[in-house]
């Protein structure tokens, strides 16, 4: 029980930083240099506002979000708040935060990589050891998934932030570049922060109540350590809305012009 509520108040703290956050390339693009910290402010209150609303008109989403974990969550977004409208503003914060996110998600992308060459030597191993020798371990096997869900879910925000994932390619291609931006632009306030902000949402129960159980493999020589790979779930959520802040800031700046 301890376990799932301290999951469930980082998570909660998590969402509390990454939402208003996700705001300030929107909030640049809208309002120019002397105006965008103001436009940040009425653009966070307004989605808070909205959010709460929402809540509490629906009783399901009601009952998963406890009313402490809102006070976490409201807290944490008044909190960065104040922070960023007290250092610098709005653009200050985009133009530095904009490379560090690059920068954190390509190093973990880039960290996590080197363990597709330790899959495929496993995998070798594996083949090998059943089909020659005729032994097979189930730690090795399960050892597999890990690694691959470990990459997929760590690197998937660089995949994104350099063009490397899969894209149902209609008219991007031929847009010109302020079309691509606005695409961009649109397509990561529209779908992609709603969706990381959903995968925080859902995975403070989910990741808290495996963390309670000690969620282990169904076998008994297998890895006893799932919890930890679903971990790795609301790192993935964060990564991406990382990546997703750096498409945005930059695909804002082309709609601006200014870069």
């Amino acid at each position: 029980m301890t376990l799932t509520l301290i999951g469930d108040i980082a998570n909660w703290l998590a969402a509390g930083i990454v939402f208003p956050l996700m705001l300030l390339p929107l909030a640049v693009y809208f309002g120019n240099t002397s105006r965008s910290t103001l436009s940040w402010v009425v653009l966070v209150s307004v989605f808070v506002a909205a959010g709460l609303l929402f809540a509490w008109l629906v009783p399901v989403i009601t009952a998963t979000a406890s009313p402490q974990a809102l006070m976490i969550f409201a807290g944490t977004v008044i909190a960065v708040a104040f922070c960023i409208g007290l250092t610098g503003g709005a653009d200050r914060y985009v133009t530095q935060l904009s490379p560090l996110f690059s920068s954190i998600t390509r190093i973990t992308a880039q960290i996590v990589m080197w363990l597709l060459l330790a899959m495929a030597f496993i995998q070798f191993g594996v083949v090998v050891m059943r089909y020659v020798f005729g032994i097979n371990y189930i730690f090795m096997q399960e050892s597999i998934t890990y690694l691959h869900g470990t990459v997929f879910l760590l690197a998937a925000g660089y995949a994104l932030m350099t063009d490397d994932h899969v894209r149902v390619d209609i008219f991007y291609r031929g847009a010109s570049e302020k079309k691509k931006a606005l695409i961009d632009f649109l397509g990561t306030y529209l779908f992609l922060f709603p969706v990381c902000l959903l995968l925080l949402w859902t995975a403070s129960p989910y990741v808290g109540n495996s963390w309670a159980v000690g969620e282990g493999s169904a076998e008994t020589s297998g890895i006893q350590a799932v919890f930890l790979l679903k971990s790795l779930i609301p790192a993935f959520a964060i990564l991406l809305a990382m990546a997703g802040f750096s498409i945005a800031a930059r695909a804002g700046g082309v709609l601006k012009g200014t870069s």
